[in-house]
């Protein structure tokens, strides 16, 4: 007989079994596709990275070409042949600059003139603007090598063969290529060489055939085209174990929840909360490190430096105020308030004294928040305060997007701020770079300071670094001074020179610094 006891007890045991069923399920599903938009993340993340390199060795060639068949020497002059191996050696991508007349090879800067015109084989691409690219080309120099050509008017440029070295294969594949203008069809130059769906190319949706996913990314200006594909076996093989985790948590969803809550009571007190509440309550406070011209020992500027202490009274270290802020999203915000709060705390000293600096540091997305100006000019509205007064700090992985740096430093500038590079030596740094961004001045990394005085490598790069800068006509702050003799040393070189550090100064509430700079004047 069956007793609604009994009945309750079987309804029971069918729901648990149902509920881990459903979990299981679910925590299948979900991992799956989870796993699968990470993949496609991936292929999206290695494809822009491919497309921007490719620009970057597209526009070199281009650009090189150009000046090559702008030449001002007669072809082949020893004069010309100085100036193919000066674009050379500027190139970042290339092996070779040479002179081409009537379809054959006649000199270049590694060959010098050729005895004999070398004669050009059939070309492997029709590229974008009557360009002619030759693949797997046998090369003069160095004997029996072989290379990528490309030829545009009568110049011609050898590219280097370690143009995508850096980016490894597998378990991602790539294939980097042109389209053909007379065939219109995709040709491989970099890469591997495989077949792929013809409509791959028209979207740039991840696309799976056959067991594999492919996604591909093409640029309109030089007609290049980046692929990416990896193997769903490949895919599941290298994350079967994550998947596994998926099913378990399914399997556990009831004590998930629980988890999740005691996550959440945890999190409230997290210092990411934390900090996030400090912005919003105004509790940080902002600190302000001395600028100090080396040779008379004037305060000229002073670096505003985030501070917090956490709900708990301990003081977190700046790095990681940053830190949580960036992987949290929310820097721009700590940007602000130290804006807001340092405008507010110097502003008599910055109004009565229009050559003082303040500098402030950006994060890189800092450089796309139009807040941040909106803010800039509602609180300079109503002061005598000048935009000169206020100096912006970039470190240079800011700057690693070179195309929105370049924009927002020169919205920076006309505004009439002046823009540091910080850390100047650790990421990105040469000619080029510092020509194209268009900076006023840098900050040499303390790491090279420390070494001043020693036999060590880094000490004998400050003088090449202060060259670059005297040569470019930029300023320079010399960070990390704690000794004396740091001082002696780059006072004694050049007396426009500045410096910060413990020496010099430590960070100090906007009081301090006040009467710091009120003392040191007299």
């Amino acid at each position: 007989m069956v007793t609604a006891r009994s009945l309750a007890r079987f309804n029971r045991t069918w729901l648990f079994i149902a509920v881990v069923a459903l979990g299981t399920l679910a925590g299948f599903l979900v991992g799956r596709q989870s796993i699968l938009r990470t993949v496609e993340a991936h292929l999206a993340n290695y494809g822009e990275q491919l497309e921007q390199h490719a620009e970057e060795v597209a526009s070199e060639i281009s650009s090189t070409l150009t000046s090559a068949n702008h030449s001002p020497y007669p072809p082949c002059s020893n004069d010309e042949i100085t100036f193919f191996r000066k674009l050379t050696f500027a190139a970042q991508f290339l092996k070779d600059v040479g002179r081409i007349h009537e379809n054959s090879f006649v000199c270049s800067a590694t060959t010098g003139n050729l005895a004999t015109p070398h004669p050009l084989l059939k070309p492997s691409i029709h590229g974008p603007r009557n360009s002619v690219i030759f693949n797997n080309y046998p090369l003069i120099v160095p004997s029996g090598g072989r290379g990528e050509i490309i030829t545009y008017g009568q110049a011609n440029v050898v590219v280097s063969p370690d143009t995508f070295a850096e980016f490894s294969q597998g378990p991602i594949h790539y294939s980097i290529g042109l389209i053909d203008r007379s065939t219109h069809a995709f040709i491989p130059t970099r890469g591997e060489h495989f077949s792929f769906p013809p409509e791959l190319l028209s979207t740039r949706k991840v696309l799976s055939v056959d067991g594999t996913l492919y996604l591909a990314r093409c640029t309109n200006r030089y007609q290049i085209c980046a692929v990416t594909y990896i193997r769903e076996a490949d895919v599941w093989q290298n994350n079967r174990i994550l998947l596994v985790i998926y099913i378990v948590t399914g399997l556990i969803a009831g004590t998930s929840c629980g988890v999740v809550i005691l996550f959440a009571g945890r999190r409230r007190r997290s210092h990411t909360s934390q900090l996030k509440r400090a912005i919003l309550k105004g509790n940080l406070s902002v600190v302000y490190q001395p600028i100090v011209e080396l040779h008379t020992h004037r305060i000229v500027g002073a670096e505003a430096l985030a501070r917090w202490t956490d709900e708990d009274g301990d003081s977190v270290r700046p790095e990681i105020i940053i830190a949580l802020a960036e992987e949290e999203g929310f820097v721009s915000e700590i940007t602000r308030f130290v804006v807001n709060r340092a405008l507010q705390e110097l502003r008599p000293l910055l109004e009565s004294n229009p050559a003082f600096r303040l500098h402030i540091n950006l994060a890189p997305s800092d450089l796309a928040d139009p807040r941040l100006l909106i803010l800039l000019d509602e609180m300079l509205q109503d002061t005598s305060i000048s935009p000169s007064n206020i100096t912006f700090e970039l470190t240079e992985r800011a700057t690693s997007d070179r195309e929105v740096a370049v924009a927002s430093i020169r919205r920076l500038r006309e505004r009439g701020h002046a823009i540091f590079i910080d850390d100047f030596g650790t990421g990105y740094s040469n000619l080029a770079y510092l020509s194209e961004l268009n900076v006023d001045g840098i900050k040499v990394n303390r790491s090279f300071i420390a070494t001043i005085g020693t036999d060590s490598v880094t000490a004998s790069i400050v003088p090449q670094i202060l060259a670059l800068a005297k040569a470019l006509n930029l300023s320079v702050v010399v960070q990390g001074i704690e000794r004396e003799g740091q001082v002696t040393y780059f006072a004694g070189g050049d007396p426009h020179i500045l410096g910060q550090g413990w020496f010099l100064g430590l960070p100090v509430p906007a009081r301090s610094l006040r009467y710091l700079c009120t003392e040191r004047s007299e």
